[in-house]
């Protein structure tokens, strides 16, 4: 409608000057005509596209805001972890040293006791053997006492036999190695 009635103005604005047209002289009617139709075109671009437009942009614009800020919540949330993950492996070495000296210790301890225990053991069983040595010095001692003795009343019994007899003679005997 537009592309029509356009002509048609500049056709009307030429015969009202005589029917030449001047560009440096322009009639009132097509400075009018231009300023409706700058009017009109400004309305309908306001109407239908500034205002998409402008929301557009108002739109994108918060969206870069709220995104500006999430980068810094991000960076001060990555910052915060950074934080708390140096914290938590300085107290992992910490308590990692910790049970290691505690284990050290420990394992120090247990050697001194499972040393003392096996010198205690080694003292017992040495007393024990020479408690058993000592047994045995005795019961051989006794019982070549005994044998000395038997041999003895056998031989005074084989000289004398006829003076005495064994039980007699075996006190006699026991007696004199008593008195040894």
């Amino acid at each position: 409608m537009m592309e029509f009635g356009l002509p048609i103005l500049a056709a009307a604005a030429v015969e009202g000057h005589g029917g030449e047209a001047n560009l440096f002289n322009p009639s009132p009617i097509m400075m009018g005509l231009t300023w409706l139709t700058f009017v009109l075109a400004s309305l309908i671009l306001y109407k239908m596209a500034w205002k998409p437009i402008l929301a557009n942009l108002e739109k994108r614009e918060k969206d870069l805001r709220d995104s500006v800020d999430n980068a810094a919540k991000i960076r001060e949330e990555l910052v915060k972890l950074d934080q708390a993950r140096e914290r938590i492996l300085t107290e992992a070495d910490t308590k990692s040293h910790a049970l290691i000296s505690q284990a050290k210790q420990a394992a120090i301890e247990l050697s001194k006791s499972i040393q003392a225990k096996a010198e205690e053991e080694a003292r017992l069983l040495s007393e024990h053997a020479l408690r058993e040595i000592q047994q045995e010095k005795e019961k051989a001692i006794f019982t070549l006492r005994r044998e000395s003795a038997d041999l003895a009343v056998l031989l005074a019994h084989k000289v004398i036999e006829e003076q005495l007899d064994e039980a007699r003679g075996r006190q006699v005997a026991e007696d004199l190695i008593n008195k040894l």
